[in-house]
C-alpha cells in the first residue's frame, strides 16, 4: 500500500513524538481531490507519486483521514481530478452526491469550454457546490505555459461566482507562476472587479521554492477576498515568508490528498523545486539507490508548518485558525 498513513508504525511513531502535541482537535483540509469509479480512463491510471490509481472515493479518504489525523476530528474541501481526458461530468455529480455539506464541501470542477453559463448559474444557485475549481489544462491552448488566469475564468462566469458570494480554487498557470506579471495583474483583476467572489491562491500560487514568493506577494496580499492554501508545501522557509508577510486569517490549511499521502518530499535546488520519491515519477528525483526511508507529503509539510510556527513564536490561536477557523469562515 502506497498511502503512508499510521498504519505503519514509521508513521505512527512520527504523528506521536512530533505531531500529536502541535495539531488542533478539528482540522479542515481545504485542498484535496476526490474522484469515483469511470472518471478516470481504464488504461489511463492517474499517477499518484508513482504509484497508479483508477480512484479515490470518498470511502478512500474516510479512512485515510482517521489515519492521518488519529483522534481528530476532520473536515474536508473535496473537488475532482481536472484533466481534460477524465469524465468531469461524472467527477461531479459522484461529489454533488455524497458529500453531505457538514464534514465534506464540494467544489465543482469548471471547463470554459464545456460549461454554459445558464446551465452553470442554475447549478451553483442549488447550493450543491462551494465554488469552483478551474484548471489550466480545460483552456487547452497547445502550450499549457501560455493560460491566461481570465481563459481559465472568463468574466462570464466570474459574474455568477460574485453573484453568489462562492469559492474560486485558483491553481495559477504559466512557468513563472506566482512571479509572472501578468498572473499578479490578472490575480488583482479578479479581486477587484469580483469582491464578492473569494479566491483562494492553492499551493501559495505554486510558489513551491523560496525566490518564486519572496517579493512576489506584495501587489497582492492586502486585498480582503484573497486567501492562501498550503497544499504540498514543504519548504518552511516559504512558509516562514507567508506567515510573516499576511495577516493570518488569510492563510488555509490544505494537503493535496491524495497525492501528498505518498511518499517523498518536495526539496529546493538552485532556485527550483523539484520533488524526491521512492519511486520513479515524472515530476520527481527518484531514491534509485533506495538510501531513503519517506514519509508522505503531508507529514513534511506538516513538519514545516510546525517548525514555522515555533521559529516565530506563533500563539495556539494561529494554529486554530490555520487549520479550521479561516476555512469554515468561507464556506
Amino acid at each position: 500500500m502506497w498511502r503512508e498513513t499510521t498504519k505503519y508504525e514509521r508513521n505512527l511513531k512520527i504523528f506521536q513524538e512530533e505531531l500529536d502535541d502541535f495539531l488542533p482537535d478539528t482540522i479542515l483540509d481545504f485542498h484535496l481531490h476526490v474522484f469515483n469509479e469511470g472518471v478516470v480512463p481504464a488504461g489511463s491510471p492517474y499517477s499518484c507519486g508513482g504509484h497508479p490509481i483508477l480512484q479515490y472515493d470518498l470511502d478512500d479518504l474516510r479512512q485515510d483521514l482517521s489515519e492521518i489525523y488519529p483522534g481528530r476530528k476532520t473536515l474536508a474541501v473535496c473537488f475532482g481530478f481536472p484533466h481534460v481526458e477524465y469524465d468531469f461530468t461524472r467527477n461531479n455529480e459522484y461529489l454533488a452526491r455524497v458529500c453531505d455539506r457538514q464534514r465534506f464541501f464540494p467544489l465543482r470542477l469548471f471547463d470554459p469550454k464545456k460549461d454554459q453559463p445558464a446551465a452553470l448559474r442554475r447549478e451553483l444557485e442549488s447550493g450543491g457546490f462551494y465554488g469552483l475549481k478551474p484548471y489550466p489544462d480545460y483552456v487547452r491552448k497547445p502550450n499549457v505555459n501560455d493560460v491566461e488566469i481570465h481563459e481559465m475564468l472568463p468574466a462570464w462566469a466570474m459574474e455568477i461566482v460574485n453573484d453568489l458570494g462562492l469559492i474560486v480554487m485558483l491553481h495559477i498557470p504559466r512557468k513563472a507562476r506566482l512571479a509572472d506579471p501578468l498572473n499578479q495583474q490578472q490575480v488583482v483583476e479578479l479581486c477587484e472587479w469580483y469582491p464578492n467572489a473569494k479566491i483562494v491562491l492553492a499551493h501559495i500560487g505554486r510558489a513551491y521554492y523560496l525566490k518564486n514568493v519572496v517579493g512576489n506577494l506584495e501587489k497582492i496580499k492586502h486585498f480582503p477576498n484573497l486567501y492562501f492554501d498550503l497544499a504540498m508545501l514543504n519548504h518552511w522557509e516559504v512558509l516562514e515568508y507567508l506567515f510573516r508577510e499576511v495577516d493570518a486569517s488569510k492563510i488555509l490549511y490544505g494537503s493535496d490528498i491524495p497525492i501528498a499521502l505518498a511518499p517523498g518530499k518536495s526539496v529546493e535546488i538552485n532556485d527550483q523545486y523539484t520533488y524526491v520519491t521512492p519511486t520513479p515519477w515524472e515530476l520527481s528525483i527518484s531514491d534509485d539507490h533506495k538510501k531513503l526511508v519517506f514519509t508522505s507529503f503531508l507529514y513534511e509539510e506538516l513538519r514545516a508548518i510546525k517548525k514555522v510556527v515555533q521559529n516565530l513564536n506563533l500563539s495556539r490561536e494561529f494554529v486554530d485558525r490555520l487549520f479550521y477557523k479561516n476555512g469554515m469562515q468561507l464556506l
